[in-house]
Order: C-alpha cells, then structure tokens, then sequence
C-alpha cells in the first residue's frame, strides 16, 4: 500500500559511545595541544587570566591534577546545557566576537575544543559562575564510565539496544559562590602521564607564543600563568615571546582599497618592497626576523630557546600547528615547507632555525584559510597553497639578497688583500731604498723589519690562494648541482627512450632467433638488420649525452648550435615528443658554431624543452618552436610554447632560484635559475617576451654574443 506526506519513515544519526575518544585524545594527539585548546577558551570568555596549575603530577598518584581556572564571563545552566554540551556548536560562529569592552575575536569555530580535557585526564569537574549570581554550576564528567559502556558494548550484538554518546548522563549541582565573581575551572584528574620540569617547560615556551606580538589589544591583554611543584615555575607568569637581536626586520603589508599586496623584490642588488595584486589567499600582513649565526647565539642563549620558523595568527591568536618545537629539527613539522625544499644544502638556503615570523590573517579577509580538525596543520585548497607560495618566495628575495651581500664581502676581502699584498711589496722597496744611505744600526733594524714584511707578505699571498682555492671549489660545486638537475632532468627523458629502443630490439632480435636462417625472409632480415642499428645507435646517443657529465665545465669546443638543436629534438627527445603529441617546429636561417663548453649550451637548451613538456602537460594541439637568427654581433634564440604560460605576478621571478609552478611535475625551482646564470655567464642574456601562441603559452629570448 502506497504512504501518504505524513506516513514517509526517517532515520537520524546517533553518536557511538566512543565518540568521546574520536574526538579526545585520538583527535589531539599531544599535551600542549590539549592545554592551547583549553587556554584559548578563556580567551575567548573574555578573561583577563588564565592559570593552569599542575598538582602532584611527578609522579602521577591519585591525587594528580591539573587545574585551568580563568576570569572570563563563565557560565550558566543554559549555557552549558546549549554549547559545553552540544557537539560542534555553531555559538562561536554566530558570535564572532566577544562582548564589550573586549571585543576580541573568538576563536574556537569547531565546538569540539572541550575534549581537549580528554588528552590530559580521565575526569572533569568543571565549576563556572557569571557575575552577579551566587551559585556556582558544576559539572562531572567522567570519561573512565564511557569508556568502561564502550567495552561492555563490544560484547553486545550489532542489533542489540545500546547506549549512545548523547545517552550518557553528566552529574551536574550547584554549590555557593561569591556574587562579584566570575570565570570557570577545569579541574582535571585521572591524570596518565606524569609532567617533567622538561614538560612544563615547553609548555611555558609554547604558550608564550600564544599572542601575536602584533597583536594590537594592548588595552586588554591576556596574562597566563603556571603554578607548580618545580622551582622555576612555582608560580610564573608567561611573557609573551619577544624578538631581540635579530640582523635583519621585514615588514608587509597590504592596502585593501588598491587591491595590493606588499612583497619583497631583489633587483640590481636591492631588496625593495613593491605591490601586487592581492592572490586567492587574501592579503597577509607578515613580519620576517633574519638571524645569522652571531645573533642566533645571542637569542639562544638570552631566550634559552631555539628560532623557529615562521608562524601563523588569525585575528592575533596562534592558528596552527601548536607545540611546533620538538627537541630533533627533523621531527618538526613544517607546513610551510620551510625545511622541506629540494637541494636543501646548496646556495645558503634559509630555514627554520634562521627565521622568526609571524604571518597575520583574519576570519573577514583569510576565509578559506581553514585550521585542520587535530590543530595540526590546515586544510590543503588552494588558498593555503598560495600562502605557502607567498611564504616561500619572501624567503627566496632574502636569499638573493644575502647571497648578493656575501658575494660583495667577498669581493672587497679579496681585493683588500690584493691591496695588502702590493702595499708590502711597495714597503719593502721603500725600506730597501733607504737602507742603501742608512747607517750600519739602521741597516739592522731595516732588515728585521724586511724578513718580518716577507712573512707578512708570505701570509698573505697564502691567504690569497686560499680564498681562490675556496672560490673555485665553490663554483665546482654550483656547477656539478647544475649538471644534477640537469641530469635529473634528462634520466627521466633517457630511461624512457632506452626503454622502447631495446623493446624494438629485443623484438627483432627474437625475430631473427625464431626464423634464421630462411632464405626466403632474406628482404625482411635486411630491413630487420637495419631497424636494430639504428635503435643501436639512438642508444649510443644517449648514452654519450649522459656521459657529458663526467666532462669538465671547463673544456671548450667548437659546437654546431644547428646540430646541437636538431640532436637534442630529433633524437634525444624524439621518444617523449611523439609520445605527448608535440609538434615542433625548428627555424634557423644559419649554421653557427660557438667555441664553447657543449655541456653549458646543451644545459641551456635541455632545461627550456623539459619546461615546455611540463608546460603542455594538459593542452591539447601542443606546440614547441625554436627559431634561431644569427645577426651582426649576436645569435637570438626565440623559444616558444603554447603551454599553460606564466601568471603576470611570477614573470619577474620565474628566473630565482628554487622558484617553480611545477613541484606536483617534479619540478625544483632550479631549471630556469640555471639557465639564467649559464646564458650570463656566456656575456648572454635571457627574458620573457609576448609570445606567439597568444593567449596561452610562453616565450623566450635569449641573446649570446659572439666575435667572429
């Protein structure tokens, strides 16, 4: 028989009673957490003060507790009822903000914070009270029952009556209180694991970071202190983390009605800030402290903590991860992907340990991006993608320009100690001419000081060589990286060629061992015959492009930039090519040779096309073109695609290093870096220009100059 509207059946979910677990101590898997989540509640409750006490808890005894009391606004029957008790209370994004005068914006949005208290005890009282009422409201919660009803239930069929989460009953009374106070206590026990001076400590260091020193509520500021059995922290308020002796500051900001957002920028040996168009993140007011080691020593030993890294505040509080500090550098999380670049030990990259920061966003401007649920990263969109982008590139600016810097030093100690080296040398003469008219007492004291000056001048011709020694050793090493990734580059390119070439031999090979000999298959042993030593010598191209790499970057030779294109196309990457479907189109009016190493110039070009392949990864109609002129007193090379192209903010720094849009493809951010520097090198130059293939696609120009 059909239903009628009001005879359809509906079914609910229901919470299993070990939901107490999921979203407890297996949700937030460390301490500090649990006591940021916990604090972070009385900031939100306006208070001024928030204590956590720890009591008997090493070693950990029946009597162990840990008490969080605060002075905010508490609470009462209705409150607890409607959002202490109610899983993933909307309350807090409702209300974004707290009451006057504080007007601070909440930040717990998930409603699931409260079992935070799971990871620090078995059992709850908690006792709240609001001004002007004389009863406190008490609650026990007890999570030693839930878990005893989840154990007694396994035994259960799937089918029988069973107690659900929101079954469970929470003993609750009221007791005397004050009428002009207020705020709420935590006291926890059943306490696990015992607190060391070493425990309590990180938590001090972690909580000190809980305040954005940005933050701009200094009207009502928000003190936390410790109580507990070990000396140093007996009773202690935390300060909040303060930066000192840092050698560099960089500040950005934003201007919402321009649209802009302020970034650093290294150009002709400057580090300026410009404007951009603000990205999908939304605008990032961020402050960047550089360290170098002098100064790390100083903050180390001043602070008694490590530098670490760069975090993130919304609307002045710590977003996530929390307790980011763990005694291994390894072991830390880094979800800026600070420590993580590829080639990490090469070009004085930065990382956590020389970087202090703090990156602002707001729940108005920043919406999407989101706080993970365990408070230990965040949600991967695209959004939190292109924070760590903007993070990454800051630092990369501050690279160049302490490289810029080191290079500069270095350039000025080398010709001091030129300098030095014919200022002896001048002294010497001098005191050799005046010696001839000196008496024989002078002539003495002269010659002393001549053997004196030859040691000088011995030590600093040392010194000399060494620093020249250290320079070429450094310029090796730069260039064995640029044939690695180079070599990175192209091993995926060659495996995939030596990979069909010897099936195509194997193939015929089996042909020839199944039919020889047979007189009358003598035409298609010829043609077979053929086929595999062509194969054969596909594979011996490749192999010897490989071996270039065991070649000195210094060996020059004379190179056919026409057959040096053809070879690359035609041969090196013929396989790829076709099996991507790429067009290619090569246009060059005139042979030129170049006396040169060929290991440069095929670096140059190998890295262009394998950013092309990447680049056409998801077109459709894919099409590579290289035209190269020989002018008067240079040769152009126009090299273009119709690939996904380059966004207008990343073209004036697609050529830093470890820049990439690629890093899904492999990419390291050290292709078009390389190129750069080995077109230079050769008195080139590179750029992009208006492609071609408009309004997709890239293009670019590289100018070397010859003598003929």
């Amino acid at each position: 028989m059909a239903k009628t509207k009001n005879e359809e059946n509906f079914l609910k979910f229901n919470f299993d009673v070990s939901a107490f677990r999921l979203l407890g101590r297996e949700l937030i898997t460390d301490r500090i957490t649990a006591l940021f989540e916990l604090v972070k509640n009385s900031y939100d409750s306006n208070a001024n003060t928030a204590t956590i006490e720890f009591i008997n808890i090493n070693p950990i005894s029946k009597e162990s507790k840990i008490i969080i009391r605060d002075d905010g606004f508490g609470m009462d029957y209705s409150d607890i009822k409607n959002r202490w008790m109610v899983i993933g209370t909307s309350s807090k994004r409702r209300e974004r903000t707290t009451p006057e005068p504080y007007n601070r914006i909440v930040s717990g949005k998930k409603g699931i914070g409260r079992f935070a208290v799971d990871k620090l005890g078995a059992k709850l009282i908690l006792k709240t009270k609001k001004k002007g009422t004389n009863k406190l409201f008490c609650l026990e919660t007890d999570w030693v029952n839930y878990s005893k009803i989840e154990n007694s239930q396994m035994s259960l069929n799937f089918e029988d009556s069973k107690d659900f989460f929101t079954d469970i009953k929470n003993r609750y009374w009221l007791e005397d209180g004050q009428i002009d106070a207020q705020g709420t206590s935590l006291e926890i026990s059943g306490i696990e694991e015992e607190w060391s001076e070493k425990d309590i400590d990180r938590a001090y260091k972690e909580l000190s970071k809980l305040i954005s020193p940005n933050n701009d509520s200094k009207l009502y500021p928000f003190h936390i202190n410790i109580k507990s059995e070990y000396e140093k922290y007996k009773n202690i308020s935390i300060k909040p983390q303060i930066i000192d002796f840092a050698s560099l500051k960089f500040e950005l900001s934003f201007n919402l009605e321009n649209n802009t957002q302020e970034i650093l920028q290294f150009k002709n040996n400057q580090l300026n800030i410009i404007n951009v168009p603000i990205r999908d993140c939304g605008p990032l007011k961020t402050t960047i402290y550089y360290f170098d080691r002098l100064a790390k020593d100083k903050y180390k030993k001043y602070f008694n903590v490590e530098i670490d890294g760069i975090k993130i505040y919304r609307d002045g509080l710590i977003t996530t991860p929390f307790a980011e500090y763990v005694d291994t550098q390894n072991e830390q999380k880094d979800i800026l992907g600070l420590d993580k670049r590829r080639w990490s030990g090469f070009f004085d990259r930065l990382g956590t340990r020389d970087l202090l920061g703090y990156i602002e966003i707001t729940d108005k401007s920043n919406p999407f991006i989101v706080e993970s649920t365990n408070r230990q990263g965040f949600v991967d969109n695209k959004q939190f993608y292109q924070l760590k982008k903007f993070v990454i590139e800051q630092i990369q600016q501050i690279e160049n320009f302490l490289k810029n810097q080191r290079n500069s030093s270095r350039g000025t100690t080398k010709s001091g100690l030129s300098g030095a080296s014919d200022n002896i040398k001048d002294l010497k003469s001098d005191i050799s001419k005046i010696k001839n008219s000196s008496s024989p007492e002078v002539k003495e004291v002269l010659t002393n000081i001549e053997k004196n000056l030859s040691k000088l001048q011995g030590t600093v011709n040392k010194s000399i060589n060494d620093f020249n020694k250290s320079e070429e050793e450094k310029k090796q090493i730069e260039n064995l990286l640029f044939s690695l990734v180079s070599l990175q580059t192209f091993a995926a390119m060659f495996s995939h060629m030596a990979k069909h070439t010897i099936g195509h031999i194997i193939t015929s090979a089996e042909y020839f061992n199944n039919n020889f000999p047979n007189p009358k298959l003598e035409d298609r042993f010829l043609k077979i015959s053929k086929k595999i030593y062509s194969e054969m010598m596909k594979l011996r191209t490749g192999v010897d492009f490989m071996l270039k790499y065991a070649k000195s970057d210094s060996d020059f030779e004379e190179i056919s930039i026409k057959g040096l294109i053809e070879n690359l196309f035609n041969n090196i990457y013929e396989d790829i090519l076709s099996k991507e479907k790429i067009q290619t189109e090569i246009i060059l009016d005139k042979d030129l040779i170049l006396n040169y190493n060929r290991k440069a110039i095929e670096d140059i070009l190998d890295n262009l096309i394998s950013n092309s392949i990447k680049a056409l990864k998801h077109q459709t109609n894919k099409k590579i073109k290289c035209i190269g002129i020989v002018n008067k007193n240079d040769f152009t090379l126009i090299f273009s695609d119709n690939g996904s192209g380059i966004d207008e903010q990343d073209k004036y720094r697609i050529f830093d290093i470890f820049f990439t849009t690629t890093a899904e493809d492999g990419g390291a951010g050290m292709g078009l870096y390389m190129t750069k520097t080995r077109i230079e090198a050769m008195g080139g130059e590179i750029e992009v220009i208006e492609n071609e293939f408009k309004p997709t696609g890239a293009s670019f120009k590289i100018t070397l100059p010859f003598k003929k």
